[in-house]
């Protein structure tokens, strides 16, 4: 029986309506995967080119020496009269330094005076003197004089003096702030680009120990009274007869020239330059002849690493690979030609013995870069230990300055009253406290604990320090430290530091402080969020240095902590300008408390510099911007700055004796109180020691008015 035509179109209907519903529902499912992918794209695509953009508006600045005026034309000294009825004589000088692991073998700069005194034949007409420049290790330096000795070789001898090299300041002026050492992380610069701008800040140090243009010059000075022409040239150079010849033939003929540049070549096997029939590639960095009435010295600015004798090659107009090598902002300028410019010739050869590191010593572009990283980060390492070897930290806690005093003093039964009263309200306490208050607690239960031993004192700070930290293994008690106030923190530090030494608390307790405070440093140094705080503006940068300094001289740690005050020299160049304002200022109601809380952490930061022998109260840009400034800028504005009423006055009491016990009276005339009535505890937020005043007898300070005791409920 046919279907109805009805039923026909009915299904038809149907069927094109589910197809439609198909299609609609799979359409709008297609549009908005499309969407969404759209918007993933876009965003990836965004954050790719975010990173590009990064990465490339980080990458320093820099210029090539070839952009200079063209060189100029190799020319004669026109006025030189050669001398022709008598013998031209010379004099080798070779400068022997100090071995860079791993840059060097240990011991290869001694091998390779051996090979040299062994194997390399007596020069025509030339006198050959070694220089010892500034050896560190005395018993290499022995050595090498019996070695020298043996072979009755003329020597001078640079020492080295460690009274001088602690005399050497950090290179901080001259470096650019941009790429102060906390900033590096966040610029993210390639590996040698960050080693090199590391390097700039030891420059002073590397001048002295490495010495290369000093040593040099030497040379030049020694060698103008004994031979026509010297040649001041590295300690690891080798001339065989046929190089020899080859270089005394272009001084000869070219003798109206003063410089002659000696094209070098790097050796991978010292036994191969005996053979006759050794034919070299001289295509590195040369060596250069200097004729006695030459006027042209080494600059002994330039440090060995970033090209101290390539200096001198830019400013003769000598051409070469050297006009290729990049200069960053942290590097010094490349020079203008000199006079000299021109009045030069090039020629002969002179072999560069092995280092004893193969894959440094290749003449491709890779192994020159890595063969520079290596070398800076060799440097580093030296003057590192030197450091670590040259300075100690008198890191005894600050309460052992305040023994002795008069039990009878008011101040003194203060503080009993009120350490009695805390250890006492503790064991009342039903709920726990925060961490900051427990360790104000702990700082006033300590001090007096200093100056008055009392079994409930200890009892107090054993049980404080088991309830900080309870467990040995437990991270979550580590991260309790990472809201604690850094002013506090450092006091705690210091306070319980003595006692650990007199052993007045209990191991177990000192043990688990010492774990977790070992974890909290490495988390500020190390993790990323406790990195990212590091180079913050303001308070957060100067407490971030003022934390680390403090748990690396708790746990002695002293690299750590002199590298951070390092560090800290670029703040006050950041934060205190000749504009008379701090950089740290907020445009908020809070503004003149982070201003006084940033001042009071400067003052904490330089007196554990003290401890170091490290002087950052005076350290000043070159309009003469510092601390010093910083607080009289700040007492200025604060007096001018109506929005000020509100705020606690006293809270100046500290900076005001700080300032005049370093610098003397203030600039500013304020109402004074007497020191002993000053407010001794202040609220948790403003940073400042608890009974910061004990056993201060100044009887005048710039401030009005007197409190009693404030304590943290009183906020």
């Amino acid at each position: 029986m046919p279907t109805p035509v009805k039923q026909l179109a009915s299904e038809q209907e149907t069927t094109s309506l589910r197809e439609h519903t198909f299609w609609l529902r799979w359409r709008d499912r297609w549009i908005f995967f499309s969407q969404k992918l759209r918007r993933k794209t876009l965003k990836y695509a965004k954050r790719l080119f975010n990173i590009i953009m990064r990465r490339y508006r980080h990458f320093p600045k820099f210029h090539y020496p070839s952009s200079r005026s063209p060189y100029p034309k190799t020319t004669p000294v026109k006025s030189h009269k050669a001398t022709t009825n008598r013998t031209q004589t010379f004099v080798l000088y070779r400068v022997i330094g100090n071995d860079l692991a791993p840059r060097h073998s240990v011991g290869q700069s001694r091998k390779n005076l051996e090979f040299i005194l062994k194997h390399e034949s007596a020069l025509d007409d030339c006198e050959k003197i070694f220089i010892l420049n500034r050896i560190v290790d005395p018993n290499e330096e022995v050595a090498i004089i019996k070695l020298l000795d043996n072979y009755q070789q003329t020597f001078l001898k640079i020492p080295f003096s460690w009274d001088d090299y602690r005399k050497i300041e950090w290179n901080i002026l001259d470096h650019p702030i941009s790429y102060a050492p906390y900033k590096l992380k966040d610029l993210r610069l390639r590996r040698d680009l960050a080693v090199q701008a590391e390097l700039s800040l030891y420059r002073h140090k590397n001048n002295y120990v490495m010495n290369n243009n000093g040593a040099r010059n030497l040379a030049l000075q020694d060698g103008k009274s004994k031979a026509d022409w010297i040649l001041p040239w590295d300690g690891n150079c080798f001339v065989t007869p046929k190089a020899w010849q080859a270089i005394k033939q272009q001084v000869l003929n070219n003798n109206a020239y003063p410089y002659h540049v000696i094209p070098m070549a790097r050796l991978l096997d010292n036994q191969s330059v005996l053979s006759e029939d050794f034919e070299p590639n001289p295509t590195e960095e040369p060596q250069i002849v200097f004729r006695s009435d030459s006027r042209e010295i080494f600059d002994s600015r330039y440090c060995y690493g970033r090209r101290p004798k390539v200096e001198l090659l830019w400013r003769l107009g000598v051409s070469g690979k050297w006009d290729e090598w990049a200069i960053f902002p942290w590097d010094l300028p490349c020079p203008d030609y000199s006079e000299a410019a021109g009045h030069y010739t090039q020629g002969g050869w002179v072999a560069r013995l092995f280092s004893g590191k193969p894959h440094l010593e290749r003449t491709d572009q890779q192994s020159s870069r890595e063969r520079g990283t290596t070398r800076s980060e060799a440097i580093l390492a030296m003057l590192d230990q030197l450091d670590d070897s040259s300075f100690c930290a008198d890191t005894s806690a600050s309460g052992s300055k305040l023994a002795g005093t008069n039990r009878r003093n008011p101040s003194y039964l203060m503080l009993l009253r009120e350490a009695t009263q805390r250890s006492v309200r503790a064991k009342q306490r039903a709920r726990p406290t925060s961490i900051n208050s427990l360790l104000q607690d702990l700082i006033i239960v300590a001090l007096a604990q200093s100056h008055c031993s009392k079994p409930e004192f200890i009892q107090f700070i054993d049980n404080n320090l088991i309830k900080l930290f309870p467990h040995k293994h437990e991270t979550k008690y580590s991260k309790q430290l990472q809201s604690v106030n850094p002013n506090l923190l450092v006091h705690t530090l210091s306070t319980l530091k003595e006692l650990k030494q007199e052993q007045q608390i209990r191991l177990i307790g000192v043990e688990l402080l010492d774990h977790h405070l070992e974890q909290y440093l490495s988390w500020l140094i190390d993790c990323h969020r406790g990195q990212s705080m590091r180079p913050k503006l303001g308070h957060l940068g100067t407490q971030y240095d003022l934390q680390v300094v403090a748990l690396a001289l708790y746990l002695n740690q002293i690299q750590t902590a002199r590298k951070t005050l390092r560090d800290s020299r670029f703040r006050i160049l950041e934060q205190f300008d000749h504009s008379d304002n701090q950089v740290s200022k907020t445009k908020s109601k809070n503004s003149v408390h982070y201003e006084c809380l940033n001042l009071q952490s400067w003052i904490y930061l330089a007196e554990l510099a003290e401890t170091m022998d490290e002087d950052l109260w005076n350290f000043t840009a070159r309009n003469r911007a510092g601390v010093q400034q910083g607080i009289d800028d700040f007492l200025q504005a604060f007096e001018n700055n109506k929005g000020a009423k509100y705020f606690d006055r006293q809270r100046l009491a500290p900076i005001a004796s700080a300032y005049r016990q370093h610098y003397g009276e203030l600039k500013i005339e304020l109402n004074a109180a007497p020191i002993s009535q000053c407010k001794p505890v202040f609220p948790i937020e403003t940073g400042i020691f608890p009974f910061w005043n004990f056993g201060k007898e100044v009887q005048t300070l710039p401030l009005r008015g007197a409190d009693q005791l404030t304590t943290e409920t009183e906020k």
